[in-house]
């Protein structure tokens, strides 16, 4: 007997339910695609537990009629489309029949329908695939679908899932671009009984401002190109509002929501003169091009599409946001000419026009001065508070090399070879002990060392057995305090006058979700109303933190989900040493050299915090092939 079998329906239909359904984003995603192919107005979205209790999809559209809802739950079984013909032209969402007959596979389904011209709507329960239940009851017309459950009977995908937290971001993110591409649909979304989105339908700018705000909206440069076949609509966002990732890109073509690398580059090129370094542009951009000329079938999850000219269509993409910008800085720069003109145009005043105008000058220089003298007074505090500070790393190290060299001093005097016998002078009146210390290789390394000298002010020279090491006082200095502050920081806490900044609905549960550690990392962040959340708090060590580039640094990580919170605790604290360490060109006494030299070679250190080099070696066989005295 043969080895092949024919796979049974339940298996293929879990097995295809892998890549429609990988997670609940993508049930939410296929029923919604289903009520808008179903020529529906209104959709409401309701999900639970980040979808894996409860995913609820209800609309208005045309309904399932009761001879078609068991056939509708069986795969590839489909009303869009009728032949192989259609795949050349595709107008609809949906097309394959798979949505329905994959989630029924992974869930359980109760699935209510009535369509325009019935006189009740049918009611069916499916588990396991296959229709358990049949009903005739009285609702509005429309479907109303739900799935509970979702991947009950496969553990193992269940096991993988993310938190709900974080599924449920999946979703909303989901629902916020479905809002934005289909801004004619009455739209809304509730997640664990909380309205997260209500739109009513009103065009791009009620979307717009139903996802991101006003200010966003007010920031925003609206498009509308126009070439041969293709037109381009949306809004693109000035050169002043960038962000830090890339969730504020929204590209759809005729209303389906897509990634595409080529449109994606080109739109970053048209920008490339306006951003500054790891910022991103922002857009909402639909295009209309015939059906014919794109190809939807190319990705089993349908989000990548295929063009029959895609250097056109990217070349279309390029022109259309270039030309916004050059239109809206040009139109900026004659506003501004306008208004200095307006300003240097010289109306006749009176002598007491005069006068008043000469007090106005005269209290404004005064204030700038004032000004002035308390920001030299703020740098010069900041000056001197570092050079303080470098003086008192300097002066301890100092201090406790000569305490190094009197231990030594008495221990030879004693005849003591126990290097634990004496910490500091304090402690000659220990008695020796008849243990005897033999010490390793590494404990000797600096004693067979030579200075050399200092180079440049800058580089300290030693020779140890056959090489030649050039030190950077800097970056050594630096090094030893950041490994001190590491080991001697605390987390204590100050207040701060609060900071408050509002965010979008998926960095608001991404905060949420990360709320302990950013505490963790000395920042603490408390709700302050709807996606507005504020700063009242940091780490004693984070005093220097610029609270708009926090924000930034916090959410270009949305896309993983998760901060580190050890990153920023290690990039302030270097910060930190670097501006306490010696500068390069600072002449150091003999014993700081002595304690820099002796503690690179203590602890081997190599690298500064920020990962420059500390040492460079040259061995004596190197030196000599230099000079030819070897080949």
């Amino acid at each position: 007997m043969g080895s092949i079998k024919l796979l049974t329906p339940s298996v293929y239909n879990k097995i295809a339910a892998g890549e429609v359904v990988e997670r609940p984003y993508g049930a939410v995603k296929e029923l919604v695609e289903n009520s808008i192919d179903s020529g529906a107005t209104r959709i409401v979205i309701e999900v639970t537990k980040g979808g894996l209790e409860l995913i609820s999809v209800s609309d208005n559209g045309y309904g399932i009629s009761a001879d078609d809802v068991d056939l509708a739950f069986l795969n590839h079984a489909t009303s869009k489309l009728q032949s192989a013909e259609n795949l050349r032209a595709i107008d609809t969402l949906g097309f394959r029949g798979e949505a329905l007959s994959s989630i029924a596979a992974v869930s359980k389904i109760t699935l209510t329908t009535r369509t325009r011209n019935a006189e009740t709507a049918t009611k069916v329960y499916v588990e396991d695939g296959k229709v358990s239940d049949k009903q005739f009851v009285a609702t509005n017309f429309g479907t109303k679908i739900e799935v509970i459950d979702l991947f009950y009977n496969m553990p193992a995908r269940k096991k993988f899932l993310k938190s709900c937290t974080a599924e449920n971001a999946e979703i909303t993110k989901f629902v916020s671009k479905l809002i934005l591409t289909n801004s004619t649909l009455e739209i809304t979304y509730i997640s664990d009984g909380k309205t997260v989105y209500s739109t009513k339908g009103n065009g791009l700018e009620e979307a717009i401002f139903a996802i991101y705000g006003t200010d966003f909206l007010a920031n925003c440069i609206k498009v509308d190109y126009a070439r041969e076949n293709m037109r381009i609509e949306g809004y693109i966002g000035s050169p002043e509002l960038t962000k830090s990732n890339k969730n504020f890109q929204t590209l759809s073509v005729n209303h389906r929501y897509v990634a595409d690398q080529g449109i994606s580059g080109a739109i970053a090129q048209a920008y490339k003169n306006y951003l500054m370094t790891r910022q991103f542009p922002v857009y909402i951009l639909d295009l209309y091009i015939p059906s014919d000329m794109v190809d939807v079938n190319v990705h089993p999850k349908k989000s990548e599409v295929r063009f029959f000219d895609s250097r056109k269509v990217c070349g279309a993409f390029y022109n259309c946001v270039s030309n916004a910008l050059n239109n809206y800085t040009e139109q900026r720069s004659n506003e501004i000419f306008a208004r200095q003109q307006s300003e240097s145009d010289s109306p006749k005043y009176s002598q007491e026009d005069f006068i008043t105008v000469f007090n106005r000058l005269a209290e404004e220089d005064r204030l700038d001065c004032m000004n002035r003298d308390q920001t030299a007074a703020v740098n010069a505090m900041e000056k001197s508070t570092e050079e303080a500070d470098r003086k008192k790393s300097l002066s301890e190290l100092g201090a406790l090399l000569e305490r190094e060299v009197t231990v030594e001093k008495a221990r030879a005097n004693l005849g003591w070879d126990n290097q634990d016998q004496v910490k500091h002078p304090d402690a000659l009146i220990i008695q020796p002990q008849t243990t005897t210390y033999i010490p390793s290789e590494e404990d000797l390394l600096f004693d067979k060392a030579k200075i050399l000298g200092v180079a440049f002010k800058t580089y300290l020279i030693l020779e140890i057995d056959d090489k030649v090491i050039f030190v950077d006082q800097h970056a050594a200095h630096e090094r030893l305090l950041f490994d001190n502050f590491m080991q001697n920081r605390t987390n204590d806490m100050q207040a701060v006058i609060p900071y408050v900044f509002s965010v979008s609905d998926e960095e608001a549960l991404f905060i949420e979700e990360n709320r302990q550690d950013i505490l963790s990392a000395g920042i603490e962040v408390e709700n302050f109303g709807r996606n507005t959340f504020r700063i009242t708090a940091i780490s004693t060590l984070l005093t220097d933190l610029q609270m708009q580039d926090f924000v930034k640094f916090l959410l270009s990580s949305i896309e993983e989900f998760k901060i580190d919170d050890h990153a920023l605790i290690v990039e302030k604290i270097a910060k930190k040493a670097c501006k306490a360490a010696v500068k390069a060109g600072y002449a150091l006494n003999e014993y700081e050299i002595k304690y820099i030299l002796k503690q690179v070679c203590d602890n081997q250190i190599l690298q500064c915090p920020h990962g420059r080099p500390i040492t460079v070696i040259f061995t004596k066989a190197q030196i000599e092939k230099l000079f030819k005295r070897i080949v």
